[in-house]
């Protein structure tokens, strides 16, 4: 296949899809800007949903040896009294395997060992984004049509696609040039959502008022219907998100740590070999905690503050007592009230968990109720890298625009009812779990624990058995009570014996 993909900063889903770009023999280059796989604080659950497809990629004994079965889920309020359990013992049963918990930096060391060396490159902070003429896209635009640039944005990946074929060979794509002085080229970009490149079209934007721009509203994701760059005044970019956006109603500040191994004898439940995770909902005040057991006797854990706004603070609250946008001084806040009167679920206080959680393995993020459409879960990051590898691969040895198009309409008609049943999921089990007042805890001591077993077994049977594996790969064996469900509409490659 001759197109090369250019994948931009290091995350799950950045990293799952160079892997399996690389697995199906297509050219890619990942590029990072700090010297090593970024250590970004906190844990992640890896559900059935994508395990069998994880098994493909050869990653079945990493996560056996990096990860940790989850069988439960204990919820309770502040006062360590107990709301309700999440019992996932039966999974490996019903969907062929155990939810699993590790840390972010490891899934991620975990794929970046297993791709070739040179196809990685550290220390590449991107300083500008060009995209580049063709043929094809000055016919396209002598017949009054845009060319195709298409840009998306999720938790983890941004995606955009300026590619082209001409008699067989890719034509036209993008650049990127680096801090220092080096340059690479390909036919499409995928870039981490953090990694900057929304800021440098947003600058290429600021530069190029000459051209016109048809600018919508912004969800924290690129939304702008037209842009230009220095180079190529013409050149449009195609969204999916125009509307205008209003202002934010909810702030939520998630500060995440992982700890030093610690002594079991200390803490028991560490002798645990499934992970003990433990969520926390204080009625009493606007924040909330969870922490979980790793391998090697470590504890991940977040503590979450929720800040609501009025329309007529615009933006602020008087229990916030940094500017809104100050990340750092949000979490230099949040670990000033992580008192001793702030229990862990696993024993002691979380005041005890930061001292023993060193200063480079604690990050804060900023959340509110605009960007939460683009956060989503390591799954949904894991099934978009698969949906987009699946576009990619599927593509023609001689594609043409209306190929690329196409491939990347099925990406989305794929991807997006999916995402948002997924996203509208956790919003409402957030409100659900951080409801406050008498009536709102009535009902959620009514939902969680009073909802008949059958009624739970057939909404988890409906959400895993979607068990995607990639469709260029040898398949592997799902023994699953719950068969997994056929995508019919997905297109098909034969995969390498």
């Amino acid at each position: 296949m001759a197109v090369k993909v250019l994948i931009v900063g290091m995350d799950v889903a950045t990293v799952t899809l160079a892997l399996m770009l690389e697995l199906a023999g297509v050219d890619y280059l990942l590029l990072e800007k700090s010297d090593s796989v970024p250590a970004v604080a906190g844990g992640m659950s890896l559900h059935p949903t994508v395990l069998p497809l994880l098994e493909q990629l050869s990653l079945r004994d990493d996560l056996l040896f990096f990860s940790q079965p989850m069988e439960q889920v204990l919820v309770l309020d502040s006062d360590m009294e107990h709301i309700t359990t999440y019992d996932w013992s039966d999974r490996r049963i019903r969907y062929s395997a155990w939810s699993r918990f590790m840390t972010r930096p490891e899934y991620c060391t975990v794929i970046v060992e297993k791709l070739t060396e040179s196809r990685v490159l550290f220390d590449k902070d991107i300083a500008s984004i060009t995209t580049i003429d063709c043929a094809e896209e000055r016919n396209d635009r002598a017949k009054g049509l845009q060319p195709l640039v298409m840009v998306d944005s999720r938790q983890d990946s941004m995606l955009d696609i300026d590619i082209t074929m001409e008699k067989g060979e890719a034509r036209g794509g993008v650049t990127v040039e680096c801090t220092d002085g080096s340059s690479y080229t390909g036919h499409l970009l995928v870039a981490d959502i953090e990694s900057g490149v929304e800021q440098l079209f947003d600058k290429s934007k600021a530069t190029s008022t000459e051209s016109g721009w048809a600018q919508g509203g912004r969800q924290e994701i690129y939304s702008v219907n037209q842009a230009a760059t220095a180079k190529d005044p013409t050149s449009a970019i195609t969204t999916g998100t125009t509307h205008d956006t209003p202002a934010p109603r909810e702030v939520q500040y998630h500060v995440s740590g992982v700890t030093e191994a610690l002594d079991p004898q200390r803490i028991p439940l560490l002798k645990e070999d499934t992970t003990q995770l433990r969520l926390v909902m204080d009625d009493r005040s606007s924040l909330s905690w969870w922490v979980a057991t790793l391998v090697d006797h470590r504890i991940a854990w977040q503590v979450t503050q929720r800040i609501r706004l009025s329309d007529k603070t615009m933006g602020q609250n008087a229990d916030a007592d940094w500017p809104l946008e100050d990340e750092e001084a949000a979490k230099a806040s949040i670990m000033s009230q992580m008192s001793q009167s702030m229990m862990c679920p696993l024993g002691g206080t979380m005041a005890q968990i930061a001292q023993w959680t060193s200063p480079s393995e604690i990050s804060c993020k900023r959340w509110d109720d605009r960007t939460a459409p683009t956060r989503q879960a390591a799954d949904e990051s894991i099934l978009d890298a698969l949906s987009l590898a699946e576009a990619i691969v599927a593509l023609p040895p001689a594609a043409r625009l209306t190929d690329i198009r196409d491939a990347f309409g099925r990406y989305r008609k794929e991807r997006t009812s999916r995402r948002e049943t997924a996203i509208r999921e956790s919003q409402d089990l957030d409100q659900l779990l951080n409801a406050k007042g008498a009536m709102q805890k009535a009902y959620r001591a009514v939902k969680l624990n009073y909802t008949p077993k059958c009624t739970q077994e057939r909404r988890m049977d409906e959400k895993y058995s979607y068990r995607p594996q990639a469709n260029f790969l040898q398949p592997v064996p799902d023994y699953g009570q719950i068969q997994p469900v056929q995508q019919h509409h997905r297109s098909r490659r034969p995969y390498n014996n």
